[in-house]
């Protein structure tokens, strides 16, 4: 494999990509689609766009794989934006993708009829002209167009601004050809495989983790919307558990999504013993979570050594670590927090899947070895790397490492040194593994250890009344003091007591906490779900934050009860 585009001469017979589609599966061989990326690259051309970024704003997944892969033979530049669904409303959207058009300086912005509209609004704030509007696919040039062209600049990933504003990562074509043969090489990938993969093509995960990663290996590809997904996990699992797909890859929420919503009508006569890689990614395990996966699927044939936790982002256009196939995944319990170069004790062991510890929170899973190709290094704050088994923060280097932001900002650069990538992430590696704690910004020092939002976060989950997926922290500092605004998206207050005491644990009394009562949309999320854990902590200080108070103290000793009032335009 030279490009993630050589399969396009000569296709593989009868394999291809199943779209979901209005209740059922629609096959597209991949000589079709290879026609259509032919087409779509001619499209382009007869508009005059032969080189530079095309942004594309397309939502569906059948008509944004010809236009991804026939922007790339065109030999320009694809990057995807994300759909207007991850937000909370047009004008939301509208001033996402215009901030995004105004940084990628696309040459042109290739959208479909339903979202033009949308694209043409975000292209004039953006000033970056009118869209290109994908024509129907009978509306497409003949397939006799260019020959292929491949920029240097493979994609430009925008990353999804968990941890700040979203910045576009340059990823080669060298970049892009060898995390998908890494991928390969780690999953053992061969021709009996197949793939299933409800995640939106504009994020890393599903775009080069499952879309480009079958359609490159030539396997079938299972394809559907997240919309689909949330309406009906059933149709996900049936890829597997009917169809004998053996490979996915979701993150931790996605598991616990389906093991709730599915019921057991569903799931009579399904055989999951094909299912091999069950992979986990973007955003923490949560051992509970696999473990009732698991426990809810084996009675059909499911082996929880395929639950497959991997770490990855777009600066390193995807993969860094995953576990092997097959060899099941530990989970270690640190006896504590722990602080920059400090050893990590390890109170507990055990078998992600096949054990379910009494108290989930706590507990991290590895993350795995590096892929093929990657190295991964723990190092202090100086950037000296630290021995096996010691906290610190995780560096990664590589043939995958991007190169750099496509930004004027040389400051925003500083992660990408010499020797690697600083990721901004914590972690420790123990006998090899990674495992990975959380953000370094996305922590206090708590009697002189660090405590993570995202341990917070599994704690308050585990407390009954707190729905998964609708609590998030944010951690801070205002007016020289310690900080955290903790926010949740249930109705009542009887979880409130619990709640407190599990923050009193975790937290000394010279934290300031804000425990808020909220609708169900009220934490601002990236287009990949993630909390914007530093927009809500500003807009928790300047008081735009909807909820209700239910609980706040302003430092040591100094406990407010719980009155309830408006965040509204109140200064914490």
């Amino acid at each position: 494999m030279n490009t993630v585009l050589d399969w396009l001469d000569s296709p593989a017979p009868e394999r291809g990509i199943h779209y979901y589609r209005n209740g059922d599966w629609h096959f597209s061989d991949y000589a079709g689609i290879a026609s259509a990326a032919r087409r779509t690259a001619a499209f382009l051309h007869d508009n005059g766009v032969t080189k530079g970024v095309v942004s594309l704003l397309v939502e569906e997944p059948e008509s944004f794989v010809p236009a991804f892969l026939g922007t790339m033979y065109a030999g320009a530049t694809p990057s995807p934006i994300a759909s207007p669904v991850a937000f909370g409303g047009h004008e939301a959207f509208t001033e996402h993708a215009a901030a995004i058009l105004g940084a990628a300086a696309p040459a042109a912005v290739l959208t479909d009829r339903r979202l033009a509209p949308l694209a043409a609004a975000a292209s004039t704030r953006a000033g970056t002209g009118e869209p290109l509007v994908l024509p129907e696919p009978d509306g497409l040039p003949a397939d006799d167009g260019p020959a292929r062209r491949t920029a240097e600049l493979a994609l430009l990933q925008f990353t999804s601004g968990s941890s700040g504003t979203p910045k576009g990562v340059r990823v080669t074509g060298d970049n892009l050809t060898a995390n998908v043969r890494a991928i390969h090489g780690w999953l053992g990938v061969t021709s009996e495989d197949s793939c299933s993969s409800w995640l939106p093509l504009y994020h890393d995960m599903g775009l080069i983790g499952t879309f480009l990663g079958s359609v490159v290996a030539q396997i079938d590809l299972w394809l559907m919307s997240p919309v689909d997904f949330i309406r009906s996990p059933a149709r996900w699992l049936d890829c597997h558990g009917r169809h004998g797909v053996t490979i996915t890859t979701a993150p931790n929420f996605g598991y616990g999504y389906a093991t709730s919503r599915v019921r057991d009508e569903e799931l009579a006569g399904a055989d999951f013993s094909a299912w091999r890689v069950a992979m986990s990614g973007a955003e923490r395990v949560d051992a509970g979570v696999v473990a009732d996966f698991t426990t809810r699927l084996a009675p059909y044939g499911f082996d929880s050594r395929a639950i497959t936790p991997c770490y990855g982002m777009a600066e390193t256009t995807l993969a860094v670590t995953g576990v092997r196939p097959g060899l099941g995944a530990r989970i270690v319990r640190p006896a504590g927090p722990v602080d920059t170069g400090a050893p990590v004790t390890v109170a507990g062991t055990g078998a992600l899947g096949a054990d379910r510890p009494e108290e989930p929170a706590g507990w991290i899973a590895s993350c795995g070895r590096p892929v093929p190709g990657t190295a991964v290094e723990i190092v202090d704050d100086d950037g000296t790397p630290l021995p096996d088994g010691t906290f610190g923060e995780i560096r990664v280097s590589g043939t995958s490492v991007a190169d750099g932001y496509e930004t004027a900002d040389p400051a925003a650069n500083r992660a990408f040194g010499d020797d690697g990538l600083r990721t901004g992430d914590a972690g420790f590696l123990l006998d090899g593994e990674l495992y990975v704690v959380g953000r370094i910004g996305d922590s206090l020092k708590v009697r002189g250890r660090k405590v993570h939002a995202e341990d917070l976060e599994a704690a308050l989950v585990s407390v009954p009344g707190v729905p998964p997926g609708r609590c998030a922290v944010a951690l801070g500092d205002r007016d020289g003091r310690p900080g955290a605004v903790i926010v949740v998206e249930a109705p009542g207050d009887g979880w409130l007591e619990a709640v407190r005491g599990a923050l009193r644990s975790a937290l000394n009394t010279s934290v300031a906490l804000t425990v808020v009562r909220a609708r169900r949309g009220t934490i601002p999320r990236t287009s990949s779900g993630k909390p914007r854990r530093r927009l809500l902590w500003r807009q928790a200080g300047e008081g735009t934050l909807a909820g209700d108070v239910l609980h706040r103290t302003h430092g040591p000793h100094d406990p407010t009860e719980p009155t309830a009032p408006r965040l509204d335009g109140a200064a914490l």
